[in-house]
């Protein structure tokens, strides 16, 4: 199966999945996250604001917002993400996706005190993610390579293997329903 292929099949479970409660699976996912010294030891937590399918890590951002420095990336024009700190989550708006975006005007770069927390659509147990497509994530990961990251994902969401090409970038650790990858 091709990336396209897999991004459709994809893309119609989580339709076919609706509405369905994910909040059990979503909150041991943030428990063994917020409690793993991956997130205590760090400064920064780069994050991203949940879309419909993706692991509502809203309390992991609010977790963040009390003892951490946050930042989450906006979407540009040229199909490069940016990460700006974000000081209160009211404060975002939504962007070109409709996804909800910071305003700031000062990009941060994460650096050895920051871990990269990454959304797909589909992640194998080998932590391979399959995005949406633009190579948002890829590229920045691969701009900042020795950078922690954990992906996050559903129980649907993980897959025995996916396609890849030469620009895919795996995360250091994939955490679904509160296992880790």
């Amino acid at each position: 199966m091709t990336k396209a292929e897999l991004r459709t099949v994809m893309k119609a479970r989580t339709q076919e999945i609706g509405d369905a409660d994910w909040s059990e699976e979503d909150q041991e996912s943030v428990y063994a996250l917020t409690s793993s010294s991956w997130f205590q030891d760090r400064e920064w937590i780069f994050g991203f604001f949940p879309i419909k399918g993706e692991v509502d890590i809203t309390p992991l951002l609010e977790a963040a917002l009390q003892t951490k420095r946050l930042a989450l990336p906006r979407s540009n024009g040229d199909d490069t993400l940016t990460f700006y700190e974000v000081t209160d989550l009211a404060f975002l708006t939504k962007g070109r996706f409709g996804i909800r975006e910071p305003l700031g005007s000062t990009e941060v770069f994460p650096d050895e005190h920051a871990v990269i927390i990454v959304p797909a659509l589909a992640y194998s147990t080998t932590r391979q993610r399959l995005g949406r497509g633009r190579g948002y994530y890829d590229r920045y990961l691969g701009r900042y390579s020795d950078v922690l990251s954990i992906g996050v994902c559903r129980s649907y969401q993980l897959v025995e293997e996916l396609p890849t090409g030469k620009y895919d970038r795996t995360v250091d650790h994939l955490l679904c329903n509160g296992v880790w990858y």
